[in-house]
């Protein structure tokens, strides 16, 4: 019998032939496109995949997904598995495999963040306009001239105050100093915040914008703008409705949280007005006088020995030898554990002060408050980093985005045609109108009506 070749991956030689008898899914080197016992099977991968040589499993190149690497990616996505989104503005779509965004007609730049340059318009901006010298052009369309009411080389701004119309040509005539003209009809309205016949009577309060017909959502005796409706809030309030009490860093209280608290032995200061909330066992302006008075159980918990005293030692000397020491139950505290703990949202109890450790998103006495809005972690002494008024998860800090924004800190507005809850809806208007990024409605042109913008065209306009 002659010594058999040396066979890897624990594969059999042949006792005859002295040949490796392979396992399934070995050979000596699988050629590309084949897998399985002896290479025999092809392997079913697409656009580039290469497929496990023992299953057959597809590995897709960056670009592709699906079991034979036959699906592209989902649009706004790109990249290995598909798992990085777009980063695109004025195009939801980019190249599927490097991320390079697909910009819409009228769009250039990186991020399809630039309108054409003058003179161009159309897909990739490569359509050079067809308007006679000194006319602008539509950077989406090519169309001459813009609509009444908009100026520029892309017909992207409105005309400027106190001028509407065709070419912006015309001048408002309104008369009073809180009227404004609308930049396509010229009608004359009052500016937000003011009513009246001619515009001359503020807001009433409570209410705010165009004609005072919007009702004030400030809480807590906060002010409302009767231009914009902002809340301006009391010294301790905060939040875009005055809704949340200021955090201020500990130890400090105060509108600007200028003002150092003098609360002690562990009370917790009032942020609006410095007043002590003291802890349990402690009284006082300042929770500086104690008023713990130790319960000596029913159970014996040690004996007590009393010394010889001579003349020169006190009566009160000694010392106690404990006989058991035990933890309280959880929820209770105190000497004899009997005292309910009083913690709440999880927070941890002190077995000897019942004082609360609260968990993190939380703070107060109980524990009983969750962070004010734009704070979150343990005490809530961290501060969100969020964009566009979003909030923040009160544990994490994680930002959840309002309609109309996405992104790790909600830092980007939906791209066009899209809106809403993570940009995930598309708009439904017709022809280059646009729609709100939070409601979807959209937004017609001169010239045209309806939910969708499909009603009707201004005869004449180009």
């Amino acid at each position: 019998c002659l010594q058999c070749f040396t066979c890897q991956n624990q594969t059999t030689c042949n006792h005859t032939t002295g040949h490796c008898l392979c396992p399934r899914g070995w050979t000596g080197t699988c050629e590309s496109g084949k897998y399985g016992e002896n290479c025999q099977q092809n392997c079913t991968c697409n656009n580039g995949g290469a497929c496990d040589h023992r299953s057959g499993k597809c590995n897709c190149h960056p670009g592709w997904t699906g079991d034979r690497c036959d699906t592209v990616c989902p649009t706004g996505y790109f990249g290995q598995r598909c798992e990085e989104q777009c980063d695109c503005e004025h195009s939801f779509s980019c190249h599927h495999q490097t991320g390079i965004c697909h910009c819409e007609k009228g769009w250039r730049g990186k991020q399809c963040e630039k309108p054409c340059l003058p003179g161009f318009y159309g897909n990739s901006c490569a359509e050079p306009c067809k308007c006679p010298s000194e006319v602008s052009c539509n950077h989406v369309n090519g169309e001459c001239g813009c609509p009444p009411g908009f100026a520029g080389s892309g017909c992207e701004r409105t005309c400027l105050p106190g001028t509407y119309g065709e070419n912006c040509n015309q001048l408002c005539q309104c008369n009073g100093k809180n009227e404004e003209c609308h930049h396509v009809t010229g009608k004359c309205g009052c500016l937000p915040g003011y009513h009246g016949i001619h515009c001359d009577i503020r807001c009433p309060k409570g209410t705010y914008g165009p004609y005072c017909q919007k009702t004030c959502q400030c809480l807590n005796g906060g002010h409302c703008n009767a231009v914009t409706g902002a809340c301006d809030c009391p010294p301790g309030f905060i939040g875009a409705d005055c809704g949340k009490s200021k955090l201020c860093p500990q130890g400090r209280y105060g509108p600007t949280c200028q003002l150092k608290c003098m609360c002690k032995n562990g009370g917790i200061c009032d942020p609006a007005n410095g007043t002590c909330t003291c802890g349990l066992g402690w009284t006082g302006n300042y929770c500086e006088k104690g008023t713990i008075s130790f319960h000596v159980p029913s159970l014996p918990v040690g004996d007590c020995h009393i010394k010889e005293r001579s003349s020169r030692e006190p009566q009160t000397r000694g010392s106690c030898i404990p006989l058991y020491q035990r933890e309280c139950a959880l929820g209770k505290y105190g000497s004899d554990c009997h005292l309910d703990c009083a913690c709440q949202n999880n927070g941890i109890c002190n077995r000897f002060t019942g004082c609360c450790q609260c968990a993190e998103g939380y703070y107060g006495h109980s524990c009983e408050h969750t962070c004010p809005s734009g704070f979150y972690g343990f005490n809530c002494r961290n501060t969100c980093n969020c964009k566009n008024a979003a909030v923040c998860n009160a544990t994490t800090g994680h930002c959840i985005c309002p309609p109309g924004f996405y992104g790790v800190q909600c830092e980007k507005g939906c791209p066009s045609g899209m809106f809403g809850e993570k940009c995930q809806h598309q708009c439904e208007c017709e022809g280059s109108s646009w729609c709100d990024p939070v409601t979807g409605k959209c937004f017609c042109p001169p010239g045209t009506t309806g939910d969708r913008c499909d009603i009707g065209k201004i005869k004449g306009q180009h």
